[in-house]
């Protein structure tokens, strides 16, 4: 029992205390339950009075923000226990799937000279965005002295098995709860006997929700008896918080409802104070709000927040929509665009939306909604008088539109802002003309020619200066990497088509400030590559990586770091491919603007090469299940992240499937790049040889050489060989016989190169992110020994040693126990 800030002393049952009293024993502790069983307060009131004077305890409170924003905040709590770890985390940034790794690797060695807490409230907020490894990282950290406390809602199944598979401590719901003695225990504590029965019927209508429990208190107080309704917690709340208010501090509350957590400066401004008046802040003198003096900041309790909410809507559409708007006009004069955004979104204010500059938000969500969704509603709705008052914001909702694949309304809608355009008027028309014309040049993509005809006719307008639209950050190609597999269009021009790219990029990088730098040599990069000259690539990769860096060119930097860990697999180079990823954390980290779509971008890299090394268990979750619509995949990566989702079905013999799903795509697409289709052919061959259809196997391969050759384009049927158990090598000599003696040395160059890398990343060590426990237990199981022996050895439970199994088997992408052995070797 505490009493904090003269408000109602908190109760915590014998049980929960003992659960608690344990935190100081374990290196983590997980703190799960619903919302309203008093989890933070549980925490809050044991540190404070159990742990030594002087004990440091950081609380970082996670919010419903960007996640970008979130992690800089808890990177700077940590910053303050661990120096070098918490700036090495602010280097990395955002953790995505090529910076995880070392996010990971900072996590576990966080290190403290005292007993030190920190405390991560409302983990709910960020499970989504926190990987697997990382939070594995967080509760297998090495800091001896360090105990790190997750409070959360409701553990996604993920979190859960992981959690289970390490060893953290688990405070649940039940442990929080209040059964018939607690209840009787501590309203006799707060001054009210009641019997037994009384006590059992509490119990059963709250379910030993402590504030369910704690309103029926408030409730039998008012009126010398029990709320017969059974939990209703809002009505209770209601009833007991909300009625005791008067209007004015009722109306005081309602307006901060848009907001979990405010400043009084916050409060003010949402209420068009000068200054607080007593009656407000005596409204905020609540039991249900708590004051956090380091962030001069009042937490609303979330069922506090669920009532207001409930109130503001009760009060009519009129009366909602000023509150939201009050918020978005606190977020955008705070510079939250994000934020302003989603709360202009909700009343559909198309007007205020349209006056900010959401530039780098048109690939991200706003909340929950996609942009996308955002940009289809204006695009179809927004008022013509407010169109033309905000002609640069509509030409960037156009642009958003044709990033996310939706090609006829980006069309349409530049048809209808033509007309708004008039040259011979001011200077501002005249360059929001110029900007027309660039947009408009997509619409001709990818012919080069025909887009660089149109950007010359825009340049002259924009006298001088750069597109406000498509801004350095901008996704390149619609965000694929593979400028080589955009412009490729047509067998045997691929040196016409590496010049007109050259034509174009010196157009377009000048009119977007730098937007496309190093294209062209990225293209002629990958040409080089697959014609199998790799001094060439290699040169010319790293010129498009210095070009690209210059410019922030996050997707130019990702398709150089994409061939040079090609070209290190055929020259054996171990170092040279680990390098090669390591440019990907660096492309990563470089990205400004493209955020959730260049992380799922990065995933399918990963993936391609993990595909060349066979190591399927290491590529994405997502990608091997095909998942691509909930993974933000900008539809420009869709056709490389079905070749890593069927290559992926090839591993795991599923060969009829992956036929059946590249046959639908080839049916559906309408590919116009060449190189993808010649490797769709390679896929289909393949998945056909394995079921035995070899006629329909040399089909396929005819048609990709159709293609191919001309160009020189060798390397598929190098790399494919083996695969194919020799049949293209028999296509070359038979068909080809003057490439014979080339094609078969470059093959062996290949398969060397390819066996030492194979051997030193996917065979010679376990997964990245296999434990130090679990590799021991993998081990000890590939021996042979029981589940029961294992247990015994290793000073653990059966049903650690199960869990441990589980994950184990789950990285490893096995199904039994038979297979560990060969994984290990």
């Amino acid at each position: 029992m505490k009493n904090t800030n003269g408000n109602e002393p908190h109760y915590f049952s014998d049980r929960l205390r003992q659960k608690l009293n344990k935190l100081r024993s374990f290196p983590a502790t997980i703190v799960e339950a619903p919302s309203g069983y008093g989890k933070t307060t549980a925490v809050r009131d044991f540190l404070e009075s159990v742990l030594p004077p002087g004990t440091p305890v950081f609380w970082f409170t996670a919010a419903d923000e960007a996640p970008a924003s979130g992690f800089r905040r808890l990177y700077r709590e940590i910053d303050k226990i661990d120096g070098s770890v918490g700036q090495r985390l602010m280097k990395i940034g955002y953790p995505n799937s090529a910076t995880v790794g070392e996010a990971s690797d900072a996590l576990r060695s966080i290190g403290c000279r005292c007993e030190t807490y920190l405390v991560i409230d409302n983990f709910q907020y960020i499970q989504q965005d926190v990987p697997r490894s990382l939070f594995s990282a967080l509760i297998e950290h090495s800091g001896a002295n360090l105990h790190i406390i997750m409070i959360t809602q409701v553990l996604t199944r993920d979190m859960i098995t992981v959690m289970e598979s390490r060893v953290a401590y688990h405070i649940t719901a039940s442990d929080l709860r209040l059964d018939e003695g607690d209840i009787r225990h501590f309203y006799a504590l707060s001054g009210a006997d009641i019997s037994a029965e009384e006590a059992g019927r509490i119990e059963r209508y709250t379910e030993g929700w402590i504030i369910a429990v704690y309103l029926q208190l408030r409730f039998y107080r008012d009126r010398g008896a029990f709320s017969s309704d059974a939990p209703g917690i809002l009505s209770l709340m209601e009833h007991l918080v909300w009625d005791k208010l008067n209007e004015a501090q009722q109306m005081f509350l309602v307006r901060l409802s848009a907001f979990e957590t405010v400043t009084i400066r916050e409060a003010c401004i949402l209420n068009a104070f000068e200054a607080l008046p007593e009656y407000a802040a005596e409204a905020m003198s609540n039991p249900f709000i708590r004051y956090d003096p380091s962030g001069q900041r009042y937490e609303l309790h979330s069922i506090l927040s669920e009532l207001l909410i409930q109130k503001r809507r009760e009060r009519g559409t009129a009366f909602e929509r000023e509150c939201l708007l009050r918020a978005g006009n606190l977020c955008r004069d705070a510079g939250k665009i994000p934020e302003a955004l989603g709360f202009y979104w909700q009343i559909r204010d198309y007007e205020r939306i349209l006056a900010l500059d959401f530039s780098d938000l048109i690939v991200e969500n706003i909340g929950a909604v996609p942009f996308l969704e955002i940009a289809l509603r204006i695009a179809r709705d927004c008022p013509a008088e407010i169109r033309g008052n905000y002609i640069l914001s509509m030409l960037r909702i156009s642009w958003a539109l044709l990033l996310n694949g939706e090609k006829a309304e980006y069309r349409k809608l530049l048809e209808e802002l033509r007309p708004m355009l008039d040259a011979d008027s001011e200077v501002g028309k005249k360059r929001q003309l110029g900007e027309w014309l660039l947009l408009s040049s997509f619409d001709m993509y990818p012919d080069l020619g025909k887009m660089t005809a149109v950007l010359k006719e825009a340049e002259p307008l924009f006298e001088g200066s750069c597109s406000q639209i498509i801004l350095p950050s901008s996704p390149l190609c619609f965000g694929n990497y593979m400028m080589f597999t955009e412009f490729h269009l047509r067998p045997g021009e691929a040196e016409l088509e590496a010049k007109a790219l050259e034509r174009y990029i010196a157009v377009y990088s000048r009119l977007t400030n730098g937007n496309g730098a190093g294209a062209d040599a990225l293209f002629r990069s990958a040409l080089a590559y697959y014609r199998m000259d790799l001094g060439e690539a290699e040169i010319l990769a790293y010129k498009a990586a210095y070009l690209a860096e210059s410019s922030r060119q996050s997707i130019i930097l990702l398709g150089a770091a994409h061939v040079l860990a090609e070209i290190a697999v055929q020259k054996g180079d171990v170092s040279g491919w680990q390098s090669a990823v390591s440019a990907m954390e660096r492309a990563a980290a470089s990205d400004a603007g493209i955020n959730a779509a260049f992380r799922s971008s990065v995933d399918i890299v990963r993936g391609v090469l993990f595909c060349e090394l066979q190591a399927t268990n290491r590529i994405a979750g997502w990608l091997r299940a095909g998942e691509f619509s909930e993974n933000h995949v900008l539809p420009s990566m869709l056709d490389t992240a079905r070749f890593v989702h069927f290559t992926s079905l090839h591993f795991q013999g599923k060969y009829e499937s992956m036929i059946g799903k590249t046959q639908a795509v080839f049916s559906a697409s309408g590919s116009s790049s060449t190189l993808f289709d010649i490797i769709m052919y390679f896929l289909m061959a393949i998945g056909y040889m394995r079921i035995s259809r070899n006629d329909e196997a040399q089909k396929c391969l005819e048609q990709a050489a159709d293609m191919a050759v001309p160009d020189g384009l060798l390397l598929p049927f190098v790399a494919y060989s083996w695969l194919l158990e020799g049949l293209p090598d028999k296509l070359i000599e038979e068909k080809y016989p003057s490439l014979k003696d080339h094609f078969h040395v470059l093959k062996e160059q290949f398969q060397s190169g390819w066996y030492v890398l194979y051997q030193d990343i996917c065979r010679g060590i376990s997964p990245a992110d296999l434990t130090e426990r679990e590799a021991e237990v993998a081990k000890l199981a590939a021996e042979g020994m029981r589940k029961g022996e294992i247990a015994e050895k290793l000073c653990v439970s059966e049903s650690t040693v199960r869990a441990h199994l589980r994950t184990i088997f789950q990285k490893l992408d096995i199904d039994r126990r038979a297979k560990l052995a060969e994984k290990l070797k």
